[in-house]
């Protein structure tokens, strides 16, 4: 059987669409099996059961007006991403596995999307009158897709939850792509226009999952001006106006949110060093793009000691081969560019989708990292049609062996992703995995910190944090978590000095570093212990000057305020902060039972019907309107409630119990004791595992 034959028989079964797509699906699902039993892990403890823009319906337009991390210095619009937890949310009740499953599959579906679009695009990027056999596009674009799908530095974008962004953009952006290449086999206009209306509405998505999405426009706009021969001057005109517009209406909405200034941060480097730090990242993509090895968050390309003395050159050397080896990945590349022959305009493509994806991490700007493996996600297609394109300028035979090698990179690669994907299972063993691997920044140390601290293991807790004290010195968080860590082992003359001191630079630490109001909270109740509670409340007073969105600082002051003066002291802090922020479950749910407890019943259930509506599963708001109303006397009314409740939460013994109650003040003992018999048994059942 002859090349062509062979290529057009592989060919003809491997890219029939439906045999692809379930390739795509199978591969996916396959390596990232293991990934299904993780649980949340870093941003996943926020995005996923925190943010309170997830929980209900009654968010879909509000996530519009805000970033996706709310207590944060990140200007990161997301709003799409909010719609996809709102779904999970939906279908899975907060459950990892479901997340992760949704994760593989918006990944296997952006696979098979690329497949789509790259098996349109690759005809009008080879030579049609090339001197040498090639095989056929379709096949191609399966093979690159593949080695894309499974490639392990794609772990930190599918197996952690909160990484779905990279996949949510390449879904919707790729798909209106494709809608556009679709709207042009179209022959009434009305079509044509509603198709093209249509790819507008999914490009907007896709630039609303995550701002990589502009990339997508760019790469749009340099093919359609550079690489697509077949389009008309105008239609090519159009189209590069209608992609402007489109990001026009996402400026639009991405100016929606309040404005947020950027953290504090150490002086920008001078163009070399930020080309140099260029080089090392593309080192860095390349050698992980070649050899996959060790795989970990927080990557860092630069130490300021490198140069102190000889042994720490030495010992840091790997800094400099990386700068060698991005040096040698820009001259191969551009080689290859130039090199005449079959695929000539492939290899052009790829460098350049490569380029434009890559630039924005390269350092070249500023980051808030310095590399990070999921943002290799988009550059990494271009890096493969680069080789796929190298691969139509070799002998037919060569072409051959190519397939095999792919096949085989593929296998190899699934395997390996597979293992990286088991880091993911729990956060403990991934903050150990990154630290075993080199990750050991200061942000992994304190995650790992928080951890031990969140399950009551505050030896190893206050172990982890004197270790980065000592190796970190400057890292505030780290003397923050140690107060709080020794508040809570009864150590608290140890710790008022650490949150003190915490407390008295509050304002250039705030600006260097998120989320640093706890040192806040934490001294204000232990003033509030010592009996000093002016101090406390001078102290909450201070960092809700800083914080004025931070719910716990307000939380804080109601207890104190409640605890000294009654319920009625706290209310105005309560309600005001209710009051600007509609969206917020427990604020709502304090104010309830505030309001109760100052003898305003009506107004306690008008906060609680408020609260009940902004989680779709919350039973809380529903159960305490029961007692309420039971209190009042009103047990018909109260029955509707807990009923309510237990639709959302059916599997609550203490639900069974109060609703219980209810039936034995409506005289219905036979009800009542099935509902106790019912919780009984649940109990039962738990205990048994």
């Amino acid at each position: 059987m002859s090349f062509d034959s062979r290529m057009k028989y592989f060919g003809y079964w491997m890219t029939r669409p439906w045999i692809a797509w379930l390739t795509c699906i199978v591969a996916g699902c396959s390596v990232y099996t293991s990934a299904l039993n993780g649980e949340l892990i870093w941003d996943d403890f926020y995005l996923v059961k925190e943010n309170p823009f997830f929980r209900s319906p009654v968010f879909g337009i509000e996530v519009f007006r805000h970033y996706l991390f709310f207590d944060s210095f990140s200007t990161y619009y997301r709003p799409v991403q909010n719609w996809s937890y709102m779904l999970d949310y939906w279908f899975w009740r907060g459950e990892p596995t479901g997340y992760h499953l949704t994760n593989i599959l918006l990944h296997s579906l952006s696979g098979g999307l690329f497949f789509e679009l790259l098996r349109r695009l690759i005809p009008g990027l080879l030579d049609p009158l090339g001197s040498r056999p090639c095989l056929r596009s379709d096949a191609s674009a399966l093979l690159i897709v593949l080695v894309w799908i499974v490639h392990p530095i794609h772990n930190a974008a599918i197996a952690y939850i909160s990484g779905r962004a990279d996949s949510l953009a390449a879904l919707f952006a790729s798909g209106a792509w494709l809608l556009v290449l679709k709207s042009r086999n179209v022959e009434s206009s009305l079509g044509r226009t509603a198709l093209s209306i249509v790819a507008a509405l999914v490009m907007l998505l896709a630039l609303c999952s995550k701002e990589i999405a502009l990339l997508w426009l760019v790469l749009f706009a340099v093919y359609v001006l550079f690489f697509e021969k077949m389009w008309p001057r105008r239609d090519k005109g159009i189209a590069v106006l209608a992609a402007f517009s489109v990001f026009g209406i996402y400026a639009c909405l991405h100016a929606l949110p309040p404005h947020r200034g950027p953290m504090e941060s150490s002086a920008a480097l001078p163009l070399d060093g930020r080309f140099l730090l260029m080089l090392r990242a593309l080192g860095d993509y390349t050698g992980l793009i070649i050899f996959p090895g060790k795989l970990y968050m927080e990557r860092v390309l630069s130490d300021p000691a490198v140069y102190s003395s000889v042994a720490s050159w030495r010992a840091q050397a790997r800094y400099e081969y990386l700068t060698i080896l991005g040096l040698l990945a820009a001259l191969a590349a551009v080689w290859l560019c130039r090199l005449v022959g079959p695929g000539r305009r492939m290899r052009w493509f790829g460098a350049l989708w490569f380029t434009i994806a890559f630039l924005p991490i390269s350092n070249l700007f500023p980051l808030n990292a310095e590399v990070a493996e999921h943002w290799i996600y988009l550059a990494s297609i271009g890096a493969l049609l680069l080789v796929g394109g190298t691969v139509c300028a070799l002998p037919a035979r060569c072409q051959v062996a190519c397939v095999a090698l792919a096949l085989l990179a593929t296998g190899l690669l699934g395997v390996r992703t597979a293992q990286r994907a088991g880091d993911w299972v729990n956060a403990e063993y991934f903050c150990q995995r990154t630290i075993a691997d080199g990750g050991a920044t200061p942000r992994i140390l304190n995650t790992l910190a928080a951890l031990y601290g969140g399950r009551g293991d505050f030896p190893k807790q206050e172990a982890v944090l004197r270790r980065m004290i000592t190796h970190f010195p400057d890292y505030a968080p780290a003397r923050i978590q140690l107060g709080i860590c020794l508040t809570k082992q009864g150590r608290a003359d140890e710790a008022v000095p650490l949150l003190e001191t915490e407390n008295a630079g509050a304002e250039e630490v705030s600006r260097r570093y998120p989320r640093t109001w706890p040192a806040a909270v934490h001294l204000a109740r232990l003033y509030h212990e010592k009996q000093r509670p002016l101090e406390a409340l001078a102290v909450l007073a201070e960092a809700r000057r800083r914080f004025p969105e931070t719910w716990e600082l307000v939380k804080c002051e109601a207890e104190l305020r409640k605890t000294a003066d009654g319920p009625a002291a706290a209310l105005p802090a309560v309600e005001g902060f209710a009051a600007a922020h509609w969206w917020h479950l427990d604020a709502w749910v304090t104010l309830g039972r505030l309001r109760y407890s100052a003898g305003q019943p009506e107004a306690a259930i008008a906060a609680l019907h408020a609260a009940s509506r902004l989680d779709i599963y919350a039973a809380g708001p529903l159960t305490d309107i029961a007692r309420v109303e039971l209190e009042r006397d009103r047990p018909e009314a109260a029955l509707i409630q807990q009923l309510a409740a237990l639709r959302r939460e059916p599997d609550q013994p203490s639900h069974y119990l109060l609703l219980g109650s209810i039936y034995e003040k409506l005289g219905r003992r036979s009800e009542a004791s099935e509902a106790i018999s019912k919780a009984a048994a649940l109990v039962a059942r738990a205990r048994s595992g």
